[in-house]
């Protein structure tokens, strides 16, 4: 008894599948066929003298739900692959308006170390923010798109003229008595409220996209831009600027990026409840 394994890969209408084939039996004629790792019933299918296996066309990618179809005047065989969703079907789609605040700006420059300012770092990684809530469909305003001056009470107010469904502000943080200190942080209104919900999937979903260490939750009654937004709002604080390793991944892109895909999937994880 001989045995032959056989790795096909049929590539058809853009559908790439791997085919198993099992080749036994004295004569050389048996041939067992799985598809996925299903059995198919294919009583035509060979090996010939020369070796090769050989397998109907149309048992196959009947199998894999295409539809074949012969024309006798061409001999040509057609497959057609069965429909997909398109990416744009398959995506969630979300009815939502969207706030961000990227602290600061203007003369107002926020902690400042190693000639960083903070207002540039809130505006790096909102604006990457905002770009993948928007790939996902979500209605994004942001309270500046520049090194401009924000009233602290105008930012909430854009908010609730907007009638945003959601608040988040950007900010980096410092601790002046220690230049040790990183995390995350978070922060909402109260607790058992809908920014307290935010706040503490924003918490997650960064820690997660950045591997960063935890800084805690806490309640801020006293920010005027949790105090004053109609609707639920949280503040973040992307890490500690005083800290020179934390400082250093800051300012790097690709670190600030992944602080961005964190507060993107916050929010989408907060909408999707």
């Amino acid at each position: 008894m001989k045995l032959k394994q056989i790795y096909t890969l049929l590539t058809a209408a853009g559908l790439l599948l791997m085919l198993s084939l099992t080749a036994s039996g004295a004569n050389r004629s048996g041939v067992h066929i799985q598809v996925d790792g299903r059995h198919l019933e294919a009583p035509g299918a060979y090996i010939s003298q020369e070796g090769a296996t050989m397998v109907p066309l149309r048992a196959v990618a009947e199998a894999l739900g295409c539809e074949v179809t012969w024309d006798p005047v061409t001999r040509t065989v057609s497959i057609v692959s069965p429909e997909r969703p398109s990416e744009e079907e398959s995506a969630p789609q979300y009815d939502a308006l969207v706030v961000l605040d990227p602290g600061h700006g203007g003369e107002a420059n926020g902690a400042e170390y190693g000639g960083v300012k903070e207002k540039d770092l809130n505006l790096a990684i909102a604006k990457r923010a905002a770009s993948l809530l928007s790939q996902a469909g979500i209605q994004v305003v942001m309270t500046r798109v520049d090194d401009a001056d924000v009233g602290l009470y105008e930012r909430s107010a854009i908010a609730n003229e907007w009638e945003a469904d959601l608040f988040v502000s950007v900010h980096c943080n410092a601790n002046v008595d220690h230049d040790d200190v990183t995390g995350i942080y978070t922060c909402a209104y109260a607790q058992g409220t809908n920014g307290w919900r935010l706040a503490q999937l924003l918490h997650q979903t960064m820690r997660e996209a950045t591997g960063a260490d935890d800084f805690g939750m806490e309640e801020r009654p006293n920010l005027a831009v949790l105090r004053t937004s109609l609707m639920p709002a949280a503040l973040v604080e992307c890490g500690f600027m005083s800290t020179a390793s934390e400082l250093a991944r800051l300012t790097d892109p690709a670190y600030q990026d992944q602080l961005a895909q964190g507060i993107a999937d916050g929010v989408l994880a907060y909408l999707a409840q």
